[in-house]
Protein backbone atom coordinates (compact mmCIF):
# COMPACT_ATOMS: atom_id res chain seq x y z
CA UNK A 1 0.00 0.00 0.00
CA UNK A 2 1.64 3.36 -0.64
CA UNK A 3 1.87 5.66 1.59
CA UNK A 4 1.91 9.65 0.72
CA UNK A 5 3.33 12.41 3.20
CA UNK A 6 0.09 14.65 4.23
CA UNK A 7 1.59 17.91 3.97
CA UNK A 8 3.05 17.70 0.37
CA UNK A 9 1.85 14.71 -1.07
CA UNK A 10 5.31 12.92 -1.95
CA UNK A 11 5.37 8.88 -2.24
CA UNK A 12 7.01 7.56 0.31
CA UNK A 13 8.25 4.25 1.49
CA UNK A 14 6.11 2.25 3.57
CA UNK A 15 8.82 2.37 6.68
CA UNK A 16 9.86 6.22 6.58
CA UNK A 17 9.23 8.11 9.51
CA UNK A 18 9.43 11.66 7.73
CA UNK A 19 9.03 12.75 4.80
CA UNK A 20 12.03 13.41 1.82
CA UNK A 21 10.36 16.29 0.30
CA UNK A 22 9.25 18.81 2.70
CA UNK A 23 10.37 17.15 5.88
CA UNK A 24 7.09 16.68 8.08
CA UNK A 25 6.46 13.91 10.26
CA UNK A 26 4.93 10.96 9.04
CA UNK A 27 4.90 8.75 11.64
CA UNK A 28 2.21 7.29 13.47
CA UNK A 29 0.32 6.91 10.04
CA UNK A 30 -2.98 9.11 10.07
CA UNK A 31 -6.09 6.86 11.26
CA UNK A 32 -8.23 5.85 8.79
CA UNK A 33 -11.81 5.86 9.88
CA UNK A 34 -12.87 2.04 10.54
CA UNK A 35 -16.89 2.65 9.29
CA UNK A 36 -19.23 5.64 8.31
CA UNK A 37 -20.66 7.28 10.81
CA UNK A 38 -24.59 7.08 11.60
CA UNK A 39 -26.81 9.09 9.35
CA UNK A 40 -28.59 11.28 10.95
CA UNK A 41 -30.47 14.86 10.30
CA UNK A 42 -28.34 17.66 12.54
CA UNK A 43 -30.05 19.97 13.97
CA UNK A 44 -27.63 22.75 12.80
CA UNK A 45 -26.46 23.60 9.53
CA UNK A 46 -29.63 22.83 7.58
CA UNK A 47 -32.25 24.21 5.60
CA UNK A 48 -35.14 22.26 4.82
CA UNK A 49 -34.99 19.11 6.51
CA UNK A 50 -30.96 18.31 7.32
CA UNK A 51 -30.45 15.41 4.41
CA UNK A 52 -28.22 16.81 2.71
CA UNK A 53 -26.72 18.33 5.33
CA UNK A 54 -26.49 15.24 6.99
CA UNK A 55 -24.87 13.09 3.94
CA UNK A 56 -22.47 15.77 4.14
CA UNK A 57 -21.11 15.33 7.69
CA UNK A 58 -21.71 11.33 7.74
CA UNK A 59 -19.10 10.95 4.35
CA UNK A 60 -17.40 14.33 5.13
CA UNK A 61 -18.29 15.97 2.11
CA UNK A 62 -18.80 19.57 1.46
CA UNK A 63 -22.90 20.19 2.08
CA UNK A 64 -22.65 22.88 -1.05
CA UNK A 65 -22.33 20.29 -3.18
CA UNK A 66 -24.71 17.70 -1.44
CA UNK A 67 -27.37 20.60 -1.82
CA UNK A 68 -26.20 21.19 -5.72
CA UNK A 69 -26.13 17.42 -7.18
CA UNK A 70 -30.16 17.07 -5.19
CA UNK A 71 -31.18 20.06 -7.01
CA UNK A 72 -29.66 19.04 -10.18
CA UNK A 73 -31.21 15.71 -9.56
CA UNK A 74 -34.62 16.90 -8.55
CA UNK A 75 -34.86 19.20 -11.78
CA UNK A 76 -33.32 16.99 -14.53
CA UNK A 77 -33.14 13.57 -13.24
CA UNK A 78 -36.88 13.04 -13.68
CA UNK A 79 -37.65 14.03 -10.01
CA UNK A 80 -35.23 11.11 -8.31
CA UNK A 81 -33.71 13.70 -6.19
CA UNK A 82 -36.98 14.76 -4.67
CA UNK A 83 -37.89 11.52 -4.39
CA UNK A 84 -34.19 10.28 -2.84
CA UNK A 85 -34.61 13.75 -0.25
CA UNK A 86 -38.27 12.65 0.75
CA UNK A 87 -37.39 8.74 1.32
CA UNK A 88 -34.26 10.09 3.17
CA UNK A 89 -36.15 12.82 5.08
CA UNK A 90 -38.62 9.66 6.55
CA UNK A 91 -35.91 7.02 6.88
CA UNK A 92 -33.14 9.34 8.36
CA UNK A 93 -33.44 10.51 12.53
CA UNK A 94 -33.58 13.71 13.18
CA UNK A 95 -30.20 14.07 15.82
CA UNK A 96 -31.70 14.11 19.44
CA UNK A 97 -31.98 17.36 21.41
CA UNK A 98 -29.29 17.88 24.41
CA UNK A 99 -30.52 19.48 26.99
CA UNK A 100 -28.98 21.57 29.70
CA UNK A 101 -28.25 20.22 32.75
CA UNK A 102 -30.91 21.32 35.51
CA UNK A 103 -29.63 24.00 37.70
CA UNK A 104 -28.65 22.99 41.52
CA UNK A 105 -30.93 23.18 44.14
CA UNK A 106 -31.42 26.46 45.88
CA UNK A 107 -29.43 26.37 49.26
CA UNK A 108 -29.88 28.93 51.90
CA UNK A 109 -26.57 30.26 53.46
CA UNK A 110 -25.57 29.25 56.93
CA UNK A 111 -25.17 32.12 59.52
CA UNK A 112 -22.51 31.17 62.02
Amino acid sequence: MAIYCRNCGKALADNARFCSGCGAQTYPPAPYPASVTRLIRPRVGRMIAGVCQGLANAYAWDVVWVRVITVLLAVFGGGAGLLAYVIFWIVMPEEPVILPPPPAPYQPPTQP
